[in-house]
């Protein structure tokens, strides 16, 4: 009977841990756009905007991680609470100031991009 309640408690771990795995997005690759092509630019368009909706996927995700753990917590004290309320908005600004900086990162590509397209003319 006890290895038959630890295989049983070792599957609802499994099967559980997903749900607390919250993966950061990779960042896509964006493409130099004084030499990309327009379908380089489309795509990298199209993957920017994917890897801004997963950013916001993660955040959500580690939002109802953090209230599960503190829901968890017996007695939880103030102080415990506001910390890791603290830890939770850093990682929050952290991601928010990465997304700009992907954003513009593609924007001044694009720039290069048209500078390019416009010159050709």
């Amino acid at each position: 009977m006890n290895k038959k309640l630890t295989t049983i408690l070792a599957a609802s771990l499994i099967f559980a841990a997903p749900a607390f795995a919250c993966d950061y997005p990779e960042r896509p690759p964006i493409p130099d756009g004084a030499n990309a092509s327009k379908d380089d630019m489309l795509a990298a368009a199209a993957a920017v905007k994917d890897y801004l909706a997963n950013v916001d996927t993660y955040l959500t995700c580690i939002e109802d991680a953090e209230k599960e753990s503190i829901a968890a917590m017996e007695n939880p004290t103030e102080e415990e609470i506001s910390s890791r309320a603290e830890m939770l908005d850093k990682r929050f600004a952290a991601a928010n100031e990465e997304k700009a900086l992907v954003g513009e990162m593609f924007n001044q590509q694009v720039r290069e991009y048209n500078t390019k397209a416009n010159g050709d003319e």
